[in-house]
């Protein structure tokens, strides 16, 4: 710890942040005696307040108003202070609804895992699905549609990618299932990005008595190469206009700040990747955020890997004055609920599991 806080100091500034982030209310002596400590007199509290103020945990707003917690105060809550959220029933139960719905589409799930996230925090929440390379296959499947194409699905450990790819009209239903017989046998267990190298190898190998497989492959390489591609990566955002539910947001030019930047996919990418590599919650706040729009907010992103590849990326941006705790244990459970479907067997739903 940075500063020698003795015992008492602690736990008043714990309850400060936490009275803070609840009512947005700045804090007193008085209050903190009533509401939390009545057996240390105001008189004292106010002499700790003042210590933690002269040590940069808190700051006035005004010369005769209470105080609030500064950057500082919040980074040693985050680090040291703050309790493992207990999950709320109403929380729970809005995650578990997501989870319960079986939906194979990665697209739906970033989409759901965006919508729950914000509504399980009330807070404006990111996702970003970035490494479908990465993703391991379990089955491939092309299925002939009118008008020269085909849908092509493929079963990962995470869920299905799908695409609709133009073949030629010579191309029948018998030859598609072979293909994909072929596909699956070949790649199962093996990584979208070994199915993209490879499968231009088994395209020049195929004689020309299967030329329409060649074409298949051909079509199914270039799709996968573009989907796979970063600057493809999958966005979903929701609940920015819960920003203007907090305080601090009253002020349209404050918010617009923030809002500007969850409309903005760069600036997101450059959020997420500060926290890339970093396993478990991540924590950035006020001014440790390098973009100045975000100078006084909180952000907070946790990364879906499998086998340590990073596949998604999750994030909540909200005031600096944001509930970690709350927002920490729903994005914990998110990714545990992520990793416990990918465990299950092809197919498996979760929810029926006995």
């Amino acid at each position: 710890m940075e500063d020698n806080l003795s015992t008492r100091k602690l736990e008043i500034l714990k309850h400060t942040i936490e009275d803070y982030i609840t009512d947005a209310q700045p804090i007193t002596s008085g209050g903190v005696h009533e509401k939390h400590l009545s057996d240390i007199s105001p008189a004292t509290l106010r002499n700790e307040l003042n210590a933690l103020e002269a040590m940069g945990y808190l700051k006035q707003l005004h010369t005769s108003g209470g105080r609030v917690p500064t950057q500082k105060a919040y980074r040693l809550y985050v680090n040291e202070l703050m309790n493992q959220a207990d999950f709320d029933a109403n929380s729970l139960a809005i995650v578990e609804e997501m989870f319960s719905v079986k939906t194979a589409s990665l697209e739906e799930i970033v989409a759901n895992i965006a919508k729950t996230i914000s509504k399980a925090t009330n807070y404006p929440a990111v996702v970003v699905l970035n490494g479908l390379d990465k993703l391991m296959i379990q089955n491939v499947k092309i299925i002939p549609v009118l008008g020269a194409r085909a849908v092509v699905l493929i079963t990962t450990n995470t869920g299905i990618i799908n695409n609709t790819i133009e073949i030629s009209e010579t191309i029948n239903e018998q030859v598609c299932l072979d293909a994909s017989s072929f596909l699956t046998h070949h790649f199962k267990g093996r990584t979208i990005a070994d199915m993209i190298l490879n499968i231009k190898n088994f395209e020049r190998e195929i004689s020309e008595e299967l030329k329409d497989y060649k074409k298949i492959f051909h079509v199914l390489s270039t799709c996968l190469t573009e989907l796979s591609s970063y600057n493809r990566a999958k966005f979903a955002s929701e609940g920015q206009i819960k920003l203007l539910n907090n305080p601090e947001y009253k002020n349209v030019d404050e918010a617009k700040k923030v809002l500007n930047i969850l409309e903005d996919e760069k600036e997101l990418k450059n959020i997420f990747k500060e926290s890339d590599k970093t396993s478990g919650i991540h924590f950035t706040i006020g001014k440790e955020n390098k973009n100045e729009n975000l100078e006084d907010c909180g952000v907070i992103t946790a990364n879906y890997t499998v086998n340590g590849n990073n596949i998604a990326s999750i994030g909540i941006i909200g005031p600096q004055r944001m509930n970690y705790s709350k927002v920490a244990g729903v994005l914990r459970y998110i990714v545990g609920e992520l990793n416990a479907i990918r465990q299950l067997p092809s197919g498996e739903n979760k929810n029926n599991k006995e």
